[in-house]
């Protein structure tokens, strides 16, 4: 692929190619009404990767990258000659481009950039957490609170935590989870003791050697005592600092919602959300669609109404819990409606789209949107997406159209390298894999027994690093540690695995495929056809171009004494 190709595609968007139409002495090209200049050019050529610099030196370099510039400045000519800015479907997507760009700059501005959340704050804030430790537990588990509450008068009347625990047994063993439990626990797998959050603060309440209060669990009632104490491991950190950053986002977002709200001076409609609540709590669908008009609130110089919330309802019902009564749409409206038609008019009042760096983003984008739309018109003219082609490809690329792969894992999953480490030495020392698996492993929500599980190729997001690993690793081998990265889709740790089953690549059948197959076959047409309208272009707009060579090279001269 020649530079040109790569730059028109790529790296049009980090590039500031053109300036305004003047008259410049510092112009080397001039491509219709736009001025090519010699600091552009420079600019140009310092965005260029080190592996895409012209092979040429000196002067005959920048020719080379001046004649990249001219290209896409002429397949801008043509984009415009075509009329490809009014066209419906580019305008709706410019606009979509557009809007996103401006609230992205707001949020930035508004929220973003005044939240003062530094590290060192968010590591104090860790230090002090009761999840910046690990916890060993003792555990006494009573069927009724009386039973509990006698357990307790006597432990505080002395007799030893070990006489009424009774056996030291290991938490997985169901039904029995008395005396120690032989793994630590942490924020991310305390809920492995079948307690609610409320009870699991109450536990990382206490100091090593406390004894808790009898705590209600889902088995009956739990009295716990910290045996032993150690550091959570630097994954438990990252999500604590992920969480702390977005609970800072959230009470900044807060705030500025509120600000906003006076400064528009927001008032709620009452008639208008008693009516919205009982459309709500009734369900009737089709008399709701008949008051899209309805108006839920007003501020400075609009309105809110029915239909702003039926469109947004059920985007937001998506990812969070909304509470269909009239506190919670009211807070629905005020939380997520507000924001919803308050933020578009405000990013407008205020001109953010004038701001220097902001517009001359937009500009670079549009143009950049331009030359792709007018490279797609092109090929996709051009390319033959005939079924003779398709199956073409297909058979020659099959490795790119393979089935889901299926992989069954054994694996333990613990809170720390080190016991991950003594896991994998005691398993390679000849100890059985399954029972150490049902008495250490922290994996929740495991299907089958002894924490034998079945994956699939797509289930990136619940794995992570975990799926990489076993997609590549030999059936019988074991495998580990690998450390997984924990998110609020996925169980953080260290894991150790056998691969116990594992399907064959193989190829999908061409009906399940052809949408792929189209895809990329169209894909690496474009590749090949990119470059060919160039030359048509260069003699089409000939007389709109003019390159000063003697000006260019005595600018270079002068650039290098």
């Amino acid at each position: 692929m020649t530079i040109r190709t790569v730059f028109c595609c790529s790296l049009f968007l980090t590039i500031a190619c053109s300036s305004p139409p003047q008259e410049d002495t510092d112009a080397v090209a001039r491509v219709g009404e736009t001025n090519i200049s010699f600091k552009d050019l420079q600019h140009f050529k310092d965005g260029v990767p080190a592996l895409l610099l012209s092979e040429k030196e000196g002067v005959e370099a920048f020719e080379e990258y001046l004649q990249t510039m001219v290209d896409m400045e002429l397949m801008l000519l043509e984009a415009q000659s075509r009329r490809i800015d009014t066209d419906p479907g580019f305008v709706e997507q410019w606009e979509s481009e557009r809007e996103k760009k401006l609230f992205k700059e707001f949020v930035r501005i508004e929220i973003q950039d005044k939240i003062d959340l530094p590290q060192g704050e968010i590591k104090r804030q860790w230090d002090a957490s009761k999840w910046s430790r690990l916890l060993k537990l003792a555990r006494i588990r009573s069927a009724t609170a009386d039973e509990a509450a006698r357990a307790l008068r006597k432990l505080e009347s002395g007799t030893p935590f070990e006489e009424l625990s009774g056996e030291h047994l290991t938490h997985s063993q169901v039904g029995r989870h008395q005396g120690v439990l032989e793994s630590y626990f942490g924020r991310g797998n305390i809920e492995d003791l079948d307690v609610s959050l409320a009870a699991a603060e109450a536990i990382f309440e206490l100091a090593e050697g406390e004894i808790s209060k009898p705590l209600k669990v889902s088995a009956g009632y739990d009295i716990y005592k910290i045996i032993d104490q150690r550091p959570a491991p630097a994954s438990y950190y990252l999500v604590f600092s992920q969480g702390a950053l977005v609970a800072a986002y959230g009470e900044r977002r807060r705030e500025l919602i509120t600000e906003l709200s006076r400064e528009y001076n927001v008032e709620l409609d009452p008639q208008g959300m008693a009516t919205l609540v009982e459309q709500v709590v009734l369900g009737d669908d089709a008399d709701i669609e008949a008051k899209t008009a309805l108006v839920l609130g007003r501020y400075d110089g609009g309105l809110m109404r029915l239909a702003d919330f039926l469109d947004l309802y059920p985007k937001v019902r998506r990812v969070a819990t909304v509470s269909a009564d009239s506190s919670g749409l009211d807070e629905f409206v005020r939380t997520y409606l507000v924001p919803e038609v308050l933020f578009p008019v405000v990013i407008k009042r205020r001109g953010l789209d004038q701001k220097p760096q902001v517009a001359d983003w937009l500009q670079r984008k549009k143009r950049a949107m331009l030359v792709e739309a007018l490279r797609t018109l092109d090929v996709s003219e051009r390319v033959d997406q005939s079924e003779e082609a398709l199956r073409r490809y297909y058979e020659s690329h099959q490795s790119r159209f393979t089935e889901d792969r299926e992989v069954t894992v054994l694996e333990i999953l613990v809170a720390t390298r080190e016991e991950a480490e003594q896991l994998t030495a005691r398993i390679r020392a000849g100890e059985d894999m399954p029972t150490l698996a049902a008495a250490h492993s922290i994996r929740e929500n495991q299907q089958g027994e002894h924490n034998r599980f079945h994956m699939h190729s797509f289930e990136r997001v619940s794995f992570g690093e975990l799926l990489t690993e076993v997609l590549v690793a030999e059936k019988g081998a074991l495998g580990g540690p690998v450390e997984i990265t924990a998110t609020p889709h996925r169980q953080g740790g260290f894991s150790i695995f056998k691969v116990v089953e594992k399907t064959d690549e193989q190829p999908k059948p061409y009906p399940e495929a052809v949408q792929q197959v189209r895809y990329w076959w169209i894909k690496s047409e474009e590749s090949r056809l990119y470059g060919e309208p160039i030359d048509p272009l260069r003699e089409k707009h000939a007389a709109s171009v003019s390159i000063y060579k003697d000006r260019l090279a005595t600018m270079y001269g002068a650039s290098q004494s």
